[in-house]
């Protein structure tokens, strides 16, 4: 999915079911090669504001954008992973400053090829069992103070 989707899916689901408690955040990747990452931002931006307004009763939770080993489409994987590091740091601030919550992933990094599948894009089983741990640190940490906005904390 793209950036470009986000509104109409979120649209579509408050139709359909009330408001849930909180939301997870994981889009993104697929746009850095497609878009710069200061229209993607703004993006971002707009859209984390949009949501905030649509259901102000839940808590909004942006999960960072996760390296890769290989990104497709991209002549130059590094200046997308600038990019990535760039649009996380630029959305973490924005989150946080704006009452929101941040799920970081320190743990899944490129150069550990084992959490990658053989296309360098996607996690593999381990890959994803450290990212769903990550979630779920998030989830539990998130909703049992609503003054830690950041998992894991620094």
């Amino acid at each position: 999915m793209l950036w470009n989707d986000f509104n109409a899916k979120v649209s579509h689901a408050v139709d359909k079911f009330s408001p849930p408690a909180m939301i997870i955040i994981q889009l993104g990747s697929n746009d850095l090669v497609k878009v710069k990452s200061l229209e993607l931002i703004q993006n971002i931006e707009r859209d984390i504001l949009r949501l905030h307004l649509l259901l102000p009763n839940t808590r909004i939770v942006w999960s960072e954008l996760l390296m890769r080993r290989y990104w497709h489409g991209a002549t130059d994987g590094k200046a997308i992973e600038r990019s990535r590091k760039r649009v996380n740091s630029a959305i973490n601030n924005y989150a946080l400053n704006d009452g929101h919550c941040v799920i970081q992933h320190p743990n899944i990094r490129a150069r550990e090829m084992n959490l990658y599948r053989y296309d360098g894009t996607h996690l593999s089983d381990i890959g994803y069992d450290i990212y769903l741990n990550n979630i779920q640190g998030g989830i539990e940490t998130f909703l049992s103070s609503q003054k830690i906005r950041r998992f894991p904390e620094v």
